[in-house]
């Protein structure tokens, strides 16, 4: 199975040169080779795939990550049923995808925004994550990002985002992101790579690397939130300013606008309205806790 997995990572790697995701199919498809075994596909069924989500939840893995890594071996099979109709895929959802807790989207709270941005001493890094709470980037759209996609001489400065399945939208700078993003520029080594933040190697950094990164101030500052979190932010600043919910699904790049609406769910200010005023009218009288 590892020359199938090679030639379908090659493939993925020439249709989107640009992005990492073909890192990402490379990754959970050798851990899938690991569990099952380097066989021919068609000899993979149902019962190598119970068995690789047991190793990954006896492991810890999340149900998200499980489900991620299936849909690699989703995407591997598409890939090989081109070439051979009869093959079929040993993933089947009804039985393997995992149920995932859905959970409303948590802000960072200010104060710890505040104290994680104060000890950032590096350009580089302050500028991304300034770009992931200011302008709702992923950390892979982050790492994405090259030289071409920033126009930053328009009359309104933004950089062009490659999100989930290489789908790019445009991206508006605030004032805050212009000025942190032109700091790194010039002092930006020059470099060979056209990707925007660059390693010690004068490479790109990977989303790895960034995660290090937030670790490290995070850390430093005593918080305790994600990367993805600070896109969270975003989107909530972007709520409390009331800004249209269809503007906020363009700015953070929903393919549908239900993506965005859980942002509202978890900040709806006119349930919060309506709430207390009822609260108002119904505790009219006081009620004191027996002695």
């Amino acid at each position: 199975m590892l020359s199938e997995i090679e030639r379908f990572v090659n493939w993925v790697r020439r249709r989107s040169p640009e992005a990492r995701t073909w890192k990402d199919y490379g990754y959970d498809l050798h851990f899938f080779v690991q569990v099952v075994g380097d066989r021919p596909p068609c000899e993979v069924n149902f019962k190598d795939i119970d068995r690789f989500i047991a190793v990954q939840s006896e492991k810890g893995f999340k149900p998200s990550t499980i489900n991620r890594r299936l849909a690699s071996v989703v995407a591997l099979y598409d890939f090989l049923s081109v070439e051979d109709e009869e093959l079929n895929c040993p993933v089947i959802f009804r039985r393997h995808h995992l149920r995932e807790p859905q959970r409303l989207p948590r802000p960072v709270a200010e104060e710890e925004l505040k104290r994680f941005f104060a000890g950032i001493e590096s350009k580089r890094d302050f500028a991304m994550f300034l770009l992931m709470l200011r302008c709702g980037l992923r950390i892979g759209e982050v790492a994405n990002l090259q030289m071409a996609d920033l126009f930053l001489e328009e009359e309104f400065p933004r950089i062009a985002a490659r999100g989930k399945g290489s789908r790019e939208r445009g991206v508006y700078l605030s004032k805050q992101a212009e000025h942190a993003l032109r700091e790194y520029l010039a002092e930006r080594p020059s470099a060979k790579s056209e990707f925007v933040f660059l390693s010690y190697q004068l490479d790109g950094l990977s989303t790895t690397a960034i995660h290090k990164r937030l670790m490290h101030y995070r850390q430093q500052a005593g918080c305790h939130f994600s990367a993805h979190r600070l896109r969270h932010s975003f989107a909530n600043d972007m709520l409390n300013a009331d800004a249209p919910i269809t503007s906020i699904q363009k700015l953070m790049g929903h393919r549908w606008i239900e993506s965005t609406q859980t942002y509202v769910l978890a900040n709806d200010k006119q349930v919060c309205a309506d709430y207390y005023a009822a609260c108002e009218k119904l505790e009219g009288w006081t009620c004191h806790a027996s002695a």
